[in-house]
């Protein structure tokens, strides 16, 4: 998926603008952490993450990170779910958001969690938002 595709997904969703805005990007979610998954039958879902900004600057031997967040996504109407490997820690490698048919005449928003260690799966919605509060997570 394109730069361009990804952005216009956002700006399609109640809250992705902001968050566009916050990162200046479209993030990646690169290494970050699944704070919690919370699965409902009726209303809606939501996956919270501890995500930022990786910088090319180094310091200490670490790339100095900003930007933190923590992002919440509200899930509303699953179709589909496949996930696996739920751990202790669940850091992801990614999240893509995109747009997939899942019946004749209907979409839904596809998140795509990426493996890196721990929790990693597919969750198809009709329903998506997304939400977050600056900073580090409270401990």
């Amino acid at each position: 998926m394109d730069e361009d595709e990804s952005i216009s997904i956002y700006k399609a969703i109640p809250g992705g603008e902001e968050l566009l805005g916050w990162f200046g990007k479209v993030p990646n979610f690169h290494d970050a952490e699944v704070l919690d998954l919370h699965l409902k039958r009726k209303g809606r879902s939501t996956l919270r993450l501890h995500a930022w900004n990786m910088t090319s600057k180094v310091r200490n031997g670490y790339f100095v990170l900003e930007k933190h967040a923590v992002v919440e996504f509200s899930i509303g109407r699953i179709v589909t779910l496949e996930l696996g490997d739920f751990n202790h820690q669940n850091v992801i490698d990614g999240l893509t958001i995109s747009r997939v048919e899942v019946g004749e005449n209907s979409q839904a928003f596809e998140l795509l969690l990426e493996p890196s260690f721990g929790l990693a799966g597919i969750i198809r919605a009709e329903e998506l938002s997304v939400a977050f509060i600056p900073g580090k997570p409270d401990k």
